[in-house]
Formats: structure tokens, C-alpha cells, sequence
């Protein structure tokens, strides 16, 4: 991985934004489009999420490759939810997802959030440990898709 850029989501990004979300969704077994309805959305970005009030990030590679997703979606009064944080293999490790990170949570303060939620599955070790040393708290009531058996909150 050399200079990555983190921009707004365009169309011309979907291919790769589902293609990354699929490929890390294998290496843990599971499969796009199954147990989490926010996969459909991918395919109508960026106006899925921005017509609904949200926002959409990749991280691009210098040669155009999407490398980083990540979105933050509204889901009750002050609280927008972390959604389809995913790294491609080479790009874990890097800073990359700590700066998709700050990008969300500076767009949801910016946006009067009050909390960022998530959920997740158990097996995404790395980024559970990832989600706890940046102040993420267990909360399973925020567990929304089938295939996430852990959800987290972080007031901001």
C-alpha cells in the first residue's frame, strides 16, 4: 500500500466497494447479501446513504483501487451507525481504518450525532480490538443484522 486517498463514495466506486466488501466477508465465511440487509445499499451509493442522511468514504490506492470502505448511516435521534468498515488484507495495519475513523466521526459531530453505533460478528477479532481502543462499549442492542453478534456504542 503507498498514498491512499479517503474521499466521498461515487458511483463509479460500487464494483469496488462490493468486491472488497465481498472478499472480507469470505475470508470470514459469510456471504454478501445474506443476514445483513445494509449489502443492497452498496449498489445504489452514494444516494443510498446521503438521501437518508448519512455518508460514504473509500480509501483509494494510487491506482484507483477502492481499498477502504466505510459509511455512517442515521438510525434514531443523535445516534448514526458505523456501517461496512472493511479493509482490504494489505491495507490493515496502516492507519488506514483509524483515518476512516476520524472521517466519520468528524462528518457525525459536524452533523449534530451524539453517538456512533455499530455491529459486528465475534469473529472479526482484529476489529473488535480495533473498535475498543477507540472507546467503542459492548451494547448488543445494537446488533441490527443477522449475521453481527456484537454491537458497540461511543458517545462523541
Amino acid at each position: 500500500m503507498h498514498v491512499v486517498i479517503v474521499r466521498p463514495v461515487t458511483s463509479a466506486d460500487v464494483p469496488g466497494v462490493v468486491a472488497l466488501v465481498t472478499g472480507t466477508l469470505a475470508e470470514f465465511g459469510l456471504r454478501f447479501g445474506e443476514g445483513s440487509k445494509t449489502d443492497d445499499e452498496l449498489a445504489h451509493l452514494p444516494g443510498s446513504y446521503e438521501q437518508s442522511g448519512g455518508a460514504f468514504w473509500v480509501a483509494v490506492d494510487e491506482g484507483g483501487s477502492v481499498v477502504g470502505t466505510c459509511g455512517v448511516f442515521p438510525v434514531g435521534p443523535g445516534d448514526m451507525e458505523l456501517r461496512k468498515m472493511y479493509l482490504h488484507p494489505g491495507a490493515r495495519g496502516t492507519g488506514l481504518g483509524q483515518r476512516l475513523l476520524e472521517e466519520s466521526v468528524s462528518w457525525c459531530r459536524a452533523h449534530g450525532a451524539g453517538r456512533i453505533v455499530l455491529d459486528t460478528t465475534e469473529q472479526m477479532t482484529r476489529a473488535i480490538a480495533f473498535y475498543e481502543a477507540n472507546g467503542f462499549i459492548r451494547d448488543d442492542a445494537q446488533v441490527r443484522g443477522s449475521r453481527c453478534s456484537r454491537g458497540y456504542a461511543r458517545r462523541i
